[in-house]
């Protein structure tokens, strides 16, 4: 098992991506997928390189188009929103000031034909990749629960608990501290404790990664999870649940859902670099075509909103997210479990 320090985690961190929302953003990201084709093949460039006549009603195609996708990209503007209250800028911040500027000036557009620019597919486009990495995200979150699942295949369902000298099957999940269970040849140890009867060699292998069988005798400690090979157990459990060694392990392998890697906490951080430096460049950019060289308003924000979807760290929102999930998966396919990413 991979041991790594843990790391402790900022109640004001930015809300990470439930392993349960991973199908809700693939989900997502095909729908948006299916409306990029009529997105792409209604722009003004692409329709004249294809050399697409006849579509009057280009603009309000790609108005409807462009608010469904918008639609699906407010989740951008929670994480965004949870960024500003903790006075963290990051990545969010950026895609939902890039988006949103870009929509909201793209809509404008097609109700006033003098603003003239829309940027309906560039922000479709950048929804589209973003909701991809979400999902890559939300994969790699799934990754630790795949690991508790692992973890807990380790026990047994059932085990056979001794009262008043009779012997019933019970769910180990009922099992108390203090309790005397038997464990015969190929069956599992429920919990932590120690032997009061019997002896037999015990595979420690999953816990230890000792290959060789340890010999158990009266007075010898057992662990959760060790497989009996041979004779019986007697057994006075004093860790159950969790507080045994499985208990622990699966507490740890928990902490890992809310820890990022160090990657990814660099990645933060020159997003909001990244975030700041795309704000004051678009505003910058307003004042000097404006001021200083004296073209219109609208073509002033026009260059301002193409700097902010430009700005937006469309690898880092994918990149990262795949490293993470790529390396989760294979962890667990091998055994390793990973406590903390960082």
């Amino acid at each position: 098992m991979t041991n790594h320090s843990c790391h402790s985690h900022n109640k004001h961190d930015s809300p990470s991506v439930g392993h349960g929302s991973a199908r809700e953003f693939l989900r997502r990201f095909w729908l948006v997928t299916l409306l990029l084709i009529p997105l792409v093949l209604t722009n003004e460039s692409v329709a004249g390189f294809l050399s697409i006549d006849g579509f009057g009603l280009n603009k309000w195609v790609q108005f409807g188009i462009a608010t469904v996708v918008f639609w699906f990209s407010i989740i951008f503007f929670k994480h965004a929103w949870h960024e500003i209250r903790a006075r963290k800028f990051g990545m969010m911040t950026l895609v939902s000031l890039a988006v949103g500027s870009g929509y909201l000036f793209s809509a404008a557009s097609t109700f006033v034909p003098a603003l003239s620019t829309e940027f309906y597919l560039e922000i479709s486009t950048l929804v589209w990749v973003l909701l991809f990495g979400h999902y890559l995200e939300a994969r790699s979150s799934a990754g630790a629960g795949n690991a508790l699942r692992e973890v807990a295949k380790l026990l047994p369902k059932k085990s056979h608990r001794v009262i008043k000298g009779k012997e019933e099957e019970v769910d180990t999940a009922v099992l108390k501290e203090g309790d005397i269970v038997v464990v015969r040849p190929g069956e599992k140890i429920p919990a932590d404790g120690v032997v009061v009867e019997g002896g037999a060699n015990v595979n420690e292998s999953l816990i230890s990664g000792e290959s060789k069988p340890a010999r158990k005798e009266k007075s010898d400690k057992v662990v959760a999870g060790s497989i009996c090979l041979d004779g019986f157990l007697t057994v006075s459990l004093n860790r159950v649940g969790e507080n045994s060694t499985i208990g622990q392990i699966q507490k740890l392998i928990a902490k890992a859902q809310k820890t990022k890697p160090t990657s990814q906490r660099i990645a933060d951080k020159a997003s909001a670099v990244l975030t700041f430096v795309a704000v004051i460049t678009a505003l910058l950019t307003v004042l000097i075509w404006l001021v200083f060289i004296g073209e219109s308003f609208v073509f002033a924000i026009t260059l301002a909103i193409t700097v902010l979807v430009i700005a937006c760290p469309h690898a880092l929102g994918l990149a990262i997210p795949t490293v993470t999930a790529i390396t989760t998966s294979l962890a667990v396919k091998n055994g390793v479990f990973i406590k903390n990413l960082a």
